[in-house]
């Protein structure tokens, strides 16, 4: 993960993470790519990962009764997103997490967050403050965002997604 330890300027007050452990962090770190229509997360799969989007643009939805794709959550760039209940409860997800574009991912297994942990009180510490982050993101983006019914389906839409859908 050498390619960001050079970044921290840019990332590490992003990951939460000071300049001293951030070489740490990014030890823990993979980087991948997902083109648009790949999924980070299926229904039915257990999250095995937090991910943090350097580029790109992400939805989370789910398929209701009716088989409607209910889209609840969008992820921008420099924006961590998880399915966190599957995480935490090791329980299989009933999300779907999908690149609407092309996107570049910084992915933390549970695993290795959970070693992170055990090393000492300041990455219990950066753990809060990242499930913070996610939880206030969450709630941000759906305050901002109006529900309309589609053809497709219903559409959650945000005034951030109007960059990947004009021109």
């Amino acid at each position: 993960m050498s390619e960001i330890v050079n970044e921290y300027t840019e990332f590490g007050s992003l990951f939460l993470v000071d300049e001293g452990h951030y070489p740490e962090f990014c030890s823990y770190v993979k980087s991948t790519t997902y083109k648009k229509s790949d999924f980070f997360l299926k229904e039915g799969e257990k999250c095995q990962y937090l991910g943090f989007l350097k580029t790109g643009f992400m939805r989370t939805f789910y398929i209701n009764d009716n088989g409607e794709y209910v889209t609840f959550n969008f992820h921008f760039d420099n924006y961590f997103f998880t399915d966190y209940e599957s995480i935490l409860c090791n329980t299989k997800s009933r999300m779907n997490i999908k690149a609407v574009s092309n996107a570049e991912v910084l992915l933390l297994h549970k695993d290795d967050l959970q070693k992170l942990y055990q090393k000492d009180v300041y990455w219990q510490e950066f753990g809060r403050k990242m499930t913070e982050v996610i939880y206030l993101g969450l709630k941000r983006e759906s305050k901002s965002c109006y529900i309309t019914r589609q053809k497709y389906g219903i559409i959650i839409y945000s005034p951030r997604m109007h960059k990947f859908f004009s021109s």
